[in-house]
């Protein structure tokens, strides 16, 4: 007997003659009591009907009520695993962007810390979570806007038994994608069950049809299966610099740090703005690249010059950066021999965005005499020219700059730091491009400047992607040790995404904008700003993110074969 079939015809017996879609409508799929349950949410008044079947294709419509976990009310997705230990606990998956972890307490319920397990770009539902003898393997659905149309990519991930909320890997490919198999149809996914081994997902298609989609060959090869996504650890203790209300530079917002490490200290400058909204640079210092031993009640960089000196007090709203009205943002700093470059967005209310260069004597910096040289433009003008940073060694007798012009990171190799010729600008000669359908697809920019390592030029990077441009993701590339417009390797995934509550409450929520980084005795610490507002830091040890970027695979998945129920 057809699924959708029985379904219909035992809808009418219960809510009459005619057939509303709106009155019902399935919304899950689940395992329980030795049956499968489809789940339909009555709009008026509110409630829940199921439909029970033994062997997950005939259902039969019944009265009585399920109980439904208390997470559906507040998440549409979850899925619970039974018995995960000696002690028959049970946990629960779920998430909208993110996958959480909730476990059971007999007195108080579920409980969850909201701390993100897997990060994702998009929107993410939960379709099933099966306990197999090697992990808990959880399938979750991307959900993609595309031309007004909406479609969903499945994905499977692994998370530990003995700890579930340690991921252990996550596919980089789809496994099903509904676009691809019910081209310009609507499709919602209802989830998933174990039948006879089998994984089998539910959708609901064109607002009329359910399909069961059978994983028949639906195995994972642990020879061949590579470890968890690479991600930065945030402090603890973020954010590590705030703004400071009595000194009004930077009253407002303090963000985009720079850092350097010198003489076993992390040197950080970061943009500050007061309520005057003028960008200037203030001063940070760490020994141990995570808690601030000092921090200056003045900037050491003011606007001088009169590309970033509003002298109007109005400003170009299709311009600001951050609520900016004009002056220096966003440095990027580099040692090259005894001299400390700082390249940065000079803005003076009006015209477009540009990039500037100053630089001060390595022993000027360190003893805080702060004899800025005069500083110039380095990018030409009417281009919106943004994320300028400086390579700190010289490639085959040339300096190397990285910016960007949007969408692309572009390099370019000049002979001298001199710009106060006639016409000489930075050009974009060579680009590192954007990818379409990832998570770096709208656009990308130079983090902080690369960092020489065993196996190339580290960049960090950020990224946007089409289908949410309010997030701000932060990435990892290798370039070539002896040819930086290269890429050896980029990472699939961010390494950091804005999750926590201190980088989506802010004056721009869901920003992770990265300026500086710096290796210390083996570890990685990257330097960033969060919603626009404060100042953070993440760390890995080195040769671990190394490792994991050189791996940078999809687990091996066996060909899966489709049996599909249509009706």
């Amino acid at each position: 007997m057809e699924l959708v079939n029985e379904i219909k015809l035992r809808l009418k017996k219960f809510i009459g003659n005619k057939v509303d879609k709106s009155i019902a409508q399935p919304i899950k799929i689940l395992e329980k009591d030795g049956g499968y349950y489809l789940i339909f949410k009555k709009i008026k008044p509110v409630s829940f009907l199921s439909a029970r079947s033994l062997d997950g294709i005939d259902f039969d419509l019944t009265e009585s009520y399920i109980k439904l976990e208390n997470f559906l009310e507040q998440y549409d997705t979850y899925a619970v695993v039974s018995d995960v230990d000696k002690r028959k606990k049970k946990i629960m998956y779920f998430g909208d962007r993110h996958i959480y972890l909730a476990r059971s307490l007999k007195k108080e319920g579920w409980t969850s810390d909201k701390r993100p397990l897997l990060n994702s770009p998009y929107p993410t539902e939960i379709g099933g979570a099966f306990l197999f003898p090697k992990g808990i393997v959880v399938l979750f659905f991307e959900k993609i806007v595309e031309e007004g149309l909406t479609y969903y990519k499945a994905y499977f991930a692994e998370f530990d038994k003995k700890r579930p909320d340690k991921i252990l890997w996550k596919a980089e490919k789809p496994v099903w994608t509904s676009r691809d198999h019910w081209p310009g149809k609507k499709a919602v996914p209802l989830g998933s069950v174990l039948i006879k081994d089998k994984i089998v997902m539910y959708w609901y298609v064109g607002n009329e049809v359910i399909y069961a989609i059978y994983l028949t060959g639906f195995y994972f090869d642990p020879q061949k299966i590579s470890k968890k996504p690479v991600t930065l650890r945030k402090h603890k203790a973020n954010p590590i610099i705030k703004p400071r209300p009595h000194n009004s530079w930077e009253a407002f917002t303090t963000l985009n740090p720079a850092a350097a490490y010198i003489k076993n200290k992390v040197h950080i400058l970061y943009r500050a703005q007061g309520f005057d909204y003028i960008s200037n640079v203030g001063y940070a210092v760490s020994s141990d690249g995570l808690k601030i031993d000092n921090r200056l009640n003045y900037p050491i960089y003011r606007p001088t010059a009169y590309f970033e000196t509003n002298l109007t007090g109005d400003v170009n709203p299709n311009l600001m950066s951050a609520g900016g009205y004009g002056g220096c943002e966003d440095p990027r700093i580099t040692v090259i021999d005894d001299r400390l470059y700082m390249v940065y967005v000079a803005f003076d209310g009006w015209s477009n965005l540009r990039l500037a260069i100053t630089s001060i004597d390595l022993d000027d910096f360190l003893n805080q005499r702060w004899n800025w040289e005069k500083p110039v433009l380095i990018s030409p003008p009417h281009v919106i020219d943004k994320s300028g940073c400086l390579l700190p060694e010289k490639i085959g007798g040339q300096y190397v700059f990285f910016h960007r012009i949007f969408p692309n990171i572009l390099i370019d190799f000049v002979d001298d730091l001199n710009f106060r010729g006639k016409n000489k600008w930075l050009k974009g000669e060579y680009q590192i491009k954007t990818r379409p359908g990832k998570w770096d697809s709208r656009k990308i920019g130079a983090g902080a400047p690369p960092l020489k390592t065993k196996d190339g030029w580290l960049l960090i990077y950020y990224g946007v992607d089409d289908q949410d441009a309010s997030k701000y993701h932060i990435g990892a590339m290798l370039l070539d040790i002896n040819d930086p417009t290269r890429v050896v390797r980029r990472t699939n995934s961010p390494i950091l995404s804005p999750s926590e509550e201190y980088e989506n409450n802010g004056f721009k929520p869901g920003i992770a904008y990265p300026c500086g980084a710096v290796i210390i005795n083996d570890n990685l610490y990257v330097y960033y700003g969060a919603a626009d507002s404060t100042v953070c830091v993440a760390t890995i040890n080195l040769n671990n993110f190394l490792d994991q970027l050189k791996l940078d695979k999809s687990p091996h998945l066996a060909p899966i074969k489709i049996k599909e129920v249509n009706y």
